[in-house]
């Protein structure tokens, strides 16, 4: 039995566990008594997780797998025995103006950012509470424009589509856009080419593009708290949640 508006006794997936803001809400769950299931590609990070944590599992899988997606369920079930949360954070993105951009950035994102979650998603809908709760993180740079993230913006504007079908044609279940603003320290963009990721913050200074970001350890934690109101009134819905930095 959970407690009313917490995360204590809920079961709950993380997609995108081994870094990052899927790695502080799963600390953050855990701290808060959830039965966790923590997935990525990299097992040993899963394991150090869940040796720090002192509880939950480890289920390794890749995204880009359809049949992984579906495995990854599928153990993520036998685990916990039903799913209340599935939290989808696992991303990717190239930093490249479009007119650079090769097919291998386009398929990537969407392989990650587009057809992984709905993979996560088919899958999991069977057994989920009729108070379940799938969120998804979606990017602020879908409707803000910084230059070079075209690939990756236009795979998490497919995702934001993808989420309204899914709300519109499975009422029974919910589904949330979550829109994260800037949030440092995570792994997402150490492998931008330094030139180019020097060019694109002057570009995105000199579009007025705030460079405040969000401490990864406080989303973490305000989506864990989040999460946990949300499944304790499963009358009210909430389609759409956007967090971003303070401005100075």
């Amino acid at each position: 039995m959970s407690d009313s508006s917490t995360l204590k006794g809920r079961r709950v997936l993380v997609v995108g566990a081994s870094a990052g803001i899927g790695q502080a809400f799963a600390r953050s769950a855990a701290a808060a008594g959830a039965e966790l299931c923590v997935s990525a590609r990299r097992l040993d990070r899963l394991e150090e997780l869940v040796e720090e944590l002192g509880t939950g599992h480890a289920v390794p899988a890749d995204v880009t797998d359809p049949e992984a997606c579906t495995s990854l369920v599928s153990r993520a079930v036998e685990h916990l025995g039903g799913l209340d949360l599935v939290l989808y954070t696992a991303g990717n993105g190239v930093l490249t103006p479009l007119d650079r951009a090769d097919a291998d950035a386009w398929r990537l994102a969407h392989e990650i950012n587009v057809v992984g979650p709905a993979m996560v998603a088919q899958a999991a809908v069977p057994h989920m509470t009729e108070a379940g709760f799938i969120g998804f993180l979606s990017s602020e740079s879908v409707h803000e424009f910084r230059w070079g993230m075209g690939t990756y913006a236009a795979s998490k504007a497919a995702l934001d589509v993808s989420i309204h079908y899914w709300r519109n044609e499975r009422p029974d279940r919910r589904f949330s856009r979550i829109v994260i603003g800037a949030t440092q320290p995570t792994e997402f963009g150490q492998q931008f080419d330094v030139e180019m990721l020097t060019e694109a913050l002057d570009r995105w200074s000199g579009a007025g593009i705030p460079m405040t970001f969000m401490p990864t350890p406080e989303v973490g934690q305000q989506l864990a708290e989040l999460m946990g109101v949300v499944l304790a009134h499963p009358e009210i819905d909430l389609p759409d949640l956007y967090l971003d930095a303070r401005l100075a």
